[in-house]
């Protein structure tokens, strides 16, 4: 009887080891697949601006058409920037740019009796910020901010008046849209409005100077 019971309780400690190896085990191997799960099944992480900014640049000969005085007259300039691309949507130009009219506007409401009606012309520029939207495809669009300042003056500078030019304040939003002719050329058609202040010359003001501008860019450049 003592034989046969310390034999049960033998395979009872046995069995209990046994159970209790076998538990830890998989409890381990249950860990183990958690932490391989919780690394290897890690969404990634999504940023507007990846790690790798690819950089670039360009030089852009402008050409439009834009309202002085009431007068449809010729736009002619450059820019130049900088560019930051972001991602393969995203682009940052960064930059500055400068316009001029030609040919010149008359001067309006001249009260100046026995003194000829001179013409003005302007030029103005500053700095420069554009975003472009998915500049891989062929055809892709963009919008752009100028703010500085320019120059207004008559095109004689000898008349008898106390005031022959002055400067004023420019800020010039803008949309574009660009076509890619080859790698490193495309073509931009935009429209923008020119807002101008503190204009202070006899035969203009700042509303005159103010108005919207369809312009032509040639782009060459690394993009």
């Amino acid at each position: 009887m003592k034989k046969l019971f310390f034999t049960l309780a033998a395979l009872i400690l046995c069995g209990s080891a046994l159970t209790g190896t076998a538990t830890a085990r998989n409890t381990h191997q249950s860990g183990s697949e958690h932490q391989v799960f919780s690394f290897s099944e890690r969404p990634r992480t999504q940023t507007l601006v990846t790690s790798q900014v690819r950089h670039g640049g360009y030089g852009s000969l402008i050409y439009g058409v834009t309202s002085i005085n009431g007068e449809v007259v010729m736009l002619r300039g450059s820019r130049g920037a900088w560019i930051l691309n972001l991602s393969p949507q995203h682009a940052l130009h960064i930059g500055l740019a400068s316009y001029r009219t030609t040919p010149d506007a008359e001067a309006i409401n001249w009260t100046r009796d026995g003194i000829e009606r001179p013409e003005i012309r302007i030029n103005y520029g500053g700095f420069e910020m554009e975003y472009v939207n998915r500049s891989f495809r062929l055809v892709h669009f963009g919008t752009q901010l100028l703010v500085g300042s320019g120059s207004v003056r008559y095109d004689n500078r000898n008349i008898p008046v106390d005031k022959t030019s002055d400067r004023y304040f420019v800020a010039q939003p803008g949309v574009n849209a660009f076509l890619n002719v080859t790698n490193w050329f495309r073509i931009s058609a935009g429209a923008y409005y020119r807002y101008t202040a503190n204009v202070n010359l006899e035969g203009t003001d700042s509303s005159e100077l103010s108005g919207f501008s369809g312009i032509l860019g040639l782009r060459f450049g690394r993009f």
